[in-house]
């Protein structure tokens, strides 16, 4: 990753997000600085309740060196970072000198690459943004971000990203609605795939839920190969019923295992660049 996105122009931009927060669609305007809280429930404090390496991302990322963020902008029933991603409280402050240690820590046990993860860095943007210019000679930088955010909050993240891995969670705006607690879904995201894929490496994923094949799983292929068919498409098929997904009935179960089959052979009918 080159350094010459780390202006103080950049950075300051960043920072007015505290003062009037246009980071996610929510678009809430809240002065994080005087105490106002907008969805997300973010102050102007950056917070990482863990970080570790990890081997079980797309292969061409692993190992990498993740860092997870607290707190989040949806509202996702089937989290699986269950209350970490909604208490932006959890987890101890990024400081450029928390970053550059950990960062130390993650080459010597062989990261390759290093990623934001969350709940939604998105919402950390400033604090990251600072962390990361601080910091020389970083190696490649992973975006993981559920993609709800604003066409500025992209804008800042030109230059600083290396690969933005998207989730790409619903395929249609009724189920984004019932299970993550957000409107526009697919209009905001897809705008943002299309917006990020002239910016940087994109890898599009997509989480397979039991009961969310047909409405879901086949309009995301659909978009994909009408509108991105050459982006890196990962079909992730590990679900499992976490948080409040007990509660709702369609994604109260493990995915059956035949599930991830029929999805990887419709994907490579549909001509899509599958990774894994």
């Amino acid at each position: 990753m080159k350094s010459c996105w780390a202006t103080e122009s950049k950075l300051s931009q960043a920072r007015e997000h505290y003062r009037a927060c246009f980071l996610c669609e929510h678009r809430c305007a809240a002065n994080r600085l005087s105490g106002e809280r907008g969805p997300c429930k973010a102050d102007a404090v950056a917070r990482v309740y863990k970080h570790r390496i990890e081997v079980g991302e797309e292969s061409e990322l692993v190992p990498s060196h993740l860092f997870y963020l607290s707190g989040c902008d949806l509202r996702c029933v089937f989290c699986i970072a269950e209350a970490n991603a909604f208490d932006p409280r959890r987890g101890q402050p990024l400081t450029p000198e928390f970053f550059h240690k950990a960062v130390a820590w993650g080459r010597s046990q062989g990261a390759r690459t290093l990623e934001w993860v969350g709940g939604e860095p998105t919402i950390h943007l400033p604090a990251i943004l600072e962390a990361m210019a601080d910091c020389p000679d970083l190696p490649p930088v992973i975006w993981k971000s559920d993609f709800h955010f604003t066409e500025e909050a992209l804008g800042l993240l030109d230059g600083a990203v290396d690969v933005y891995l998207a989730d790409f969670k619903f395929g249609n705006d009724a189920c984004a609605r019932r299970l993550a607690g957000i409107k526009r879904y697919v209009e905001i995201v897809t705008r943002n795939l299309i917006l990020a894929s002239r910016q940087g490496d994109l890898i599009v994923r997509h989480l397979l839920m039991p009961g969310h094949f047909d409405c879901c799983f086949r309009p995301v292929v659909r978009w994909m190969r009408e509108n991105l068919p050459t982006a890196k498409f990962s079909i992730r098929d590990g679900y499992l019923p976490r948080w409040q997904a007990l509660h709702y009935d369609e994604v109260a179960m493990p995915l059956p295992p035949a599930v991830a089959d029929e999805a990887r052979a419709l994907a490579g009918a549909a001509g899509l660049r599958l990774v894994v």
